[in-house]
């Protein structure tokens, strides 16, 4: 189990690193290459990633390691690439292999470290996140540290990093207790399970929020940095305490908010921890100074905590426990299709109208996100199926 959240931490520190801080900053002032193209690789990056992401949970189910080190090696190959020929076509390209190799690492991890009907499993799915969140967080905030220094320097630091994910993906592969025996594999198979999850009513039912929230994670990857540098003029290194503030302020809130999550109504932590969240990005408008920007990320953080225990509770009530990875893979598409059009449409809107203007947009969708789920009578639902009542279709 610990090999296994280590190499989620490992491949998210790298990605956040280079996705999320490093690229667009890249892009725009070293290749002076417009925003626009650092929208869209990394909106190539998680379209590629979204598209191979239920085959990829389904092909872990019967094939394990293998599947986990062969999508190592492509993302590996594909940062070379970038680095090679830094040109847009390849720079996009490039951005699709990554995603594509990293399309199994988060399903294979939370399926076995956090199985279904084990009696801890709520726990082992926040130790999931944590890894997730300190990776993806971590190499996000560190990586502005270095930003002063040479970027070559900086891009071979993130490469290394990702490198060191292969050997602990083979110790995780040669534990047997980690990862599942080869399976023949079942075409069929995989068909009638996909089918069985896109005909669920509740699925269906909650498609519309989890196409929004992600929408408006998105929108906000190439532009942050840029807008933290221009707008709120910040040092690299001020955005990355202050990214380090409102991440430690997620986790910090991540406890109480998750015994919060097994007490009260799922859809009023939703529906506020959203509706908070787009007050925070507006308020983030006006800030002039590193000391507001400090308090609108403090708080910022604190609301996407109270949604991250309340929103993984709900899935982990739908997933099908004779299928795991591929019910995560399910949703973990649905999921992915906003965060794959979102950096494409925020670095559009930041090009042509201006960066407060992305910031408004992700805003208002944060806060249609919040009415959605005020609305959403997806808990009856999630009663009912408690109880075996089948609503209006197959597959609840």
């Amino acid at each position: 189990m610990r090999s296994l959240l280590l190499l989620l931490f490992l491949t998210e520190f790298a990605r956040g690193a280079f996705f999320y801080t490093f690229l667009p900053i890249w892009i725009v002032n070293d290749l002076s290459v417009s925003i626009t193209i650092a929208g869209l690789t990394v909106s190539a990056q998680y379209l590629s990633e979204t598209l191979f992401k239920t085959i990829a949970g389904w092909e872990f189910d019967r094939l394990g390691g293998r599947i986990l080190i062969g999508g190592l090696f492509l993302s590996l190959l594909s940062l070379l690439i970038i680095k090679l020929w830094p040109v847009p076509a390849v720079l996009i390209g490039g951005g699709a292999l990554f995603g594509f190799g990293f399309s199994p690492v988060w399903l294979g991890v939370i399926s076995r470290v956090a199985p279904a009907g084990i009696p801890n499993r709520a726990s082992r799915i926040s130790m999931v996140f944590s890894s997730w969140m300190a990776g993806a967080g971590g190499g996000m905030v560190s990586i502005n540290f270095f930003m002063s220094k040479s970027h070559d320097l900086i891009y071979w630091l993130i490469v290394t990093s990702w490198a060191l994910s292969l050997p602990v993906a083979w110790f995780a592969a040669a534990n047997k207790s980690n990862l599942p025996e080869p399976a023949a594999k079942d075409p069929q198979g995989f068909l009638n399970a996909l089918k069985k999850m896109s005909s669920s009513n509740l699925t269906r039912l909650l498609i519309p929020g989890m196409f929004l929230q992600t929408l408006a994670a998105g929108l906000l990857l190439p532009v942050l940095p840029i807008f933290a540098q221009k707008s709120l003029l910040l040092s690299h290194s001020q955005y990355g305490i202050l990214l380090l503030i409102g991440g430690a302020a997620t986790v910090i809130s991540l406890l109480p908010m998750g015994y919060l999550a097994d007490r009260l109504a799922l859809k009023a932590l939703l529906a506020t921890g959203f509706g908070a969240s787009s007050l925070m990005l507006i308020l983030l408008t006006y800030c002039h100074g590193f000391k507001e920007s400090i308090c609108a990320a403090v708080l910022l953080g604190f609301s996407y905590a109270m949604v991250l225990p309340a929103w993984n509770s709900l899935l982990a009530r739908i997933v099908p426990p004779e299928s795991q990875a591929t019910g995560w893979g399910v949703f973990a598409t649905i999921e992915g299709l906003g965060i794959t059009f979102g950096p494409a449409l925020g670095a559009f809107v930041a090009g042509r109208i201006g960066l407060n203007a992305t910031l408004i947009m992700t805003a208002c969708v944060l806060l249609i996100a919040a009415f959605f789920y005020l609305l959403c009578p997806f808990e009856k639902m999630l009663v009912n199926k408690q109880q075996g009542v089948s609503l209006n279709g197959p597959g609840f």
